[in-house]
Formats: structure tokens, sequence, C-alpha cells
């Protein structure tokens, strides 16, 4: 059974906003091929990992659809069944001892389950593709 996500039932989407979310290079073709938007029309180049762009007028992910740029606003991501793993995974995220932990700034990160060993090799083994320019 799916894990429903509290912030779905309350239309959050500020982990959408000002994100520098990266994507592996996989991942960045998966949302090309079927979105049909070149790769660059949507990620950037950040310190040679790619990275999701976000709407200059939003401040949003390119794929939020959303009018808004106000931090709360509801949005509904377009890309929801192919997202990225850092997306999937968020709001688990590496502290600087490469634990995982709950974001402190994800609005619900309260309700979302305490992050496991498995999340922290799961991130690390992100991390290392992307370093690696996977």
């Amino acid at each position: 059974m799916a894990r429903r996500l509290p912030c779905i039932s309350r239309a959050c989407s500020a982990c959408c906003r000002e994100t520098t979310m990266p994507v592996t290079k996989a991942e960045a073709a998966l949302l090309s091929r079927r979105t049909g938007m070149p790769v660059e029309t949507f990620t950037w180049n950040n310190k040679g990992i790619l990275t999701l762009m976000n709407n200059d007028t939003t401040k949003a992910c390119m794929f939020l659809l959303t009018d808004s740029a106000d931090k709360f606003a509801e949005g509904i991501c377009s890309v929801y069944d192919i997202r990225p793993k850092g997306c999937q995974m968020y709001p688990t995220v590496l502290n600087e001892h490469d634990s995982a932990i709950i974001d402190d700034g994800c609005p619900y990160g309260k309700e979302f389950p305490t992050p496991t060993e498995e999340d922290s090799i799961t991130l690390l083994n992100l991390e290392e593709r992307l370093l690696q320019g996977e």
C-alpha cells in the first residue's frame, strides 16, 4: 500500500519552491522523453551537477503547476510519477554526518516517519551517483 504523504492532502508545495534539486543524467533523460522538453530547458549546471530549474515568475520547480510565487500556495507536480529520487525522498535529507534526517524546511516534517539507516544508504548512493556525473 502506498504511503499517504501529509503534504499531498494539503496541496503543500513548499519543497518545490526555490529548490536546488539535483537530478542524475538518467533522471533528466527520462523527464525529457516523457515531457518532450530538451534537458537544457529544465536543468542548469550547478558545479557539475544537473539541477532542476525554477520558474522565474513563481520561483517554483519548472514542473510544478502553479501560478503563485507564495511559498505555501497550492501546486501539483506535473511529473509526479517520474519525479527524481531526491524529490521522492524529501523531506528526508542527509545531515553533516551523512545520517538521514527530516529537513527542518518541511512544514509537515513532524508527520513523516523517522528516517531509517536504509534511507541514509539510499541518499548516500544517490549523492555518489550525482558526484560521479551519472
